[in-house]
């Protein structure tokens, strides 16, 4: 009808030129316990899945190795994010990792250049308040970039040490595992008559201060493995991948005297998280070590029994209403009854409902903080605020040879800043002033966009003290450049030609 009009203008460029979200899940994707990338494709999933909820159509999501990260330049990809995720897995621990500071590295860039961090369904493992790796993340956890943070098992330990006194409370989810069904479209094979035997490393006991050695799980494994073949019951080894879990496998093979056997008796490390996932979707049940293999086998319908060498396994029993086959140390020594306990899983399988409560929770625990994210994003991206004048707090850094001069020329009313010797200078051909200039009234209130030359934090919090609303009346420059409605856009001063609207 009027297809001059500005406001059909607005809809027709959102509909062609919205710009596209950048989510960066910061996760394990290169270890070789495929367990923990499985974690990380599932919140993936769960991520893209709320971004079409919240009906954004444009998602561009990537993830990065938190190991991996060690350099400016491939710290970048923070930089350039709009949002970066934790998917998820044991994070909150300092003494068998170096998490701290490999998180840490990822925090600070973001904690610098304005970027939300969301930390999902953590793994939280012990406090000690004496322990430097403890109070580095205790202070990670509490920063400003922190939005949003859920546990997979002890939220209550979390929020009474890690969080106490801060602004964010976390609560209880489930694992986002429990979604690799789905996510890898596997089904288990009903046909199946095979138990998997799912090993781990000789040292994961006695590393969580469990007094079962090695040698004792070599005899343990033996012992299970002996009932089995009285029973006639037909089983293979398998691991989640892991270097060390395979070094296992090979030396309880020796121990068994099926060394030249392999193959018919184990099953090839995954090589993917995929793999992995099939690998136990071709057992009828299975009795495992590793946490993930467990839960894999939950989400695939299959029944597990577990041995429990860390709180959170048996967290995640109770969880599901099996805490009956997290069997503790203490009852690894009788193998009749953990065959029994298996046979039992599998004529009784899991409580009716309890995949669906799971991840109805995993998903939740996304979605309550994606959606409102990613809606509040666009409407800001969508605010007209080409009728506004233009701060910009901090000067840029006029030695850079990537500086985009024009960018400021066009865009750019003045510049404001607390280092009172540049007060009253000029930069770019515009006048700096103190910040309590933004405090005056020019009719609407100023847009204020953040230098990347200056940590965006403390000067966020003070805008925030003067009700300005972050990513509405604000927001850091990385992030402004990839607004669509700012001044000079050809809907706003130069309509374009009636022919350009016709279908």
């Amino acid at each position: 009808m009027f297809p001059n009009n500005p406001e059909l203008q607005r809809e027709k460029y959102i509909k062609e030129n919205y710009e596209e979200t950048r989510v960066l899940v910061a996760g394990l994707m290169q270890c070789k316990n495929f367990g923990d990338v499985v974690i990380s494709d599932c919140t993936s999933y769960l991520v893209r899945k709320a971004f079409a909820q919240a009906k954004v159509r444009k998602l561009k999501l990537s993830t990065i190795d938190i190991r991996r990260q060690k350099d400016k330049a491939s710290l970048n990809r923070v930089r350039n994010s709009d949002l970066v995720v934790f998917p998820g897995g044991g994070f909150i621990k300092y003494k068998q990792e170096n998490f701290p500071k490999e998180m840490g590295r990822i925090t600070d860039r973001a904690e610098h250049y304005g970027i939300p961090v969301m930390y999902n369904a953590m793994g939280v493992e012990d406090y000690d308040g004496s322990h430097e790796g403890c109070l580095a993340i205790r202070d990670m956890l509490r920063r400003y970039s922190n939005r949003y943070i859920t546990s997979r098992d002890f939220a209550d330990l979390l929020n009474n040490t890690y969080l106490k006194d801060h602004s964010i409370s976390a609560v209880r989810v489930a694992d986002p595992a429990v979604h690799c069904a789905d996510v890898y479209g596997i089904s288990r094979d009903e046909s199946s008559d095979v138990v998997g035997l799912g090993v781990a490393r000789s040292a994961l006991f006695t590393d969580h201060g469990i007094p079962v050695s090695g040698e004792q799980l070599l005899d343990i494994w033996e012992n299970i493995i002996s009932v089995l073949d009285s029973r006639n019951i037909r089983w293979k080894l398998f691991t989640n991948g892991l270097r060390q879990d395979e070094e296992f496998l090979t030396e309880l093979l020796e121990r068994l005297g099926k060394a030249d056997d392999r193959e018919s008796v184990s099953v090839p490390a995954p090589q993917t998280s995929r793999e992995l996932v099939e690998t136990i979707s071709g057992f009828s049940s299975i009795i495992a070590v590793r946490m993930h293999a467990n839960i894999i086998a939950f989400s695939l319908g299959i029944p597990s029994v577990a041995f429990v060498w860390n709180d959170k396994l048996r967290f995640f029993g109770e969880s599901i209403g099996c805490s009956h086959r997290y069997l503790e140390y203490d009852m690894l020594d009788n193998a009749d009854f953990i065959v029994d306990t298996m046979i039992d899983a599998q004529v009784k399988g899991y409580d009716s409902g309890a995949l669906e409560r799971e991840k109805k929770s995993a998903y939740k625990s996304v979605a309550d903080f994606i959606i409102p994210f990613a809606t509040n994003l666009h409407e800001a991206r969508c605010a007209d605020i080409s009728k506004r004048k233009t701060v910009c707090w901090g000067l840029p850094n006029l030695e850079s040879e990537k500086l985009n001069k024009d960018f400021f020329y066009e865009n750019v009313d003045f510049f404001v800043s607390d280092d009172p010797s540049l007060v009253g200078t000029t930069c770019l051909s515009k006048p700096v002033y103190g910040t309590d200039r933004i405090k005056r009234s020019f009719g609407r209130r100023p847009f204020v966009i953040v230098s990347e030359t200056i940590d965006y934090t403390p000067c966020a919090q003070r805008l925030s003290d003067l009700g300005f609303r972050e990513r509405w009346d604000f927001t850091n420059m990385h992030a402004y450049r990839r607004y669509i409605f700012k001044r000079g856009d050809i809907f706003i001063d130069n309509p374009l030609p009636a022919d350009t609207h016709k279908s």
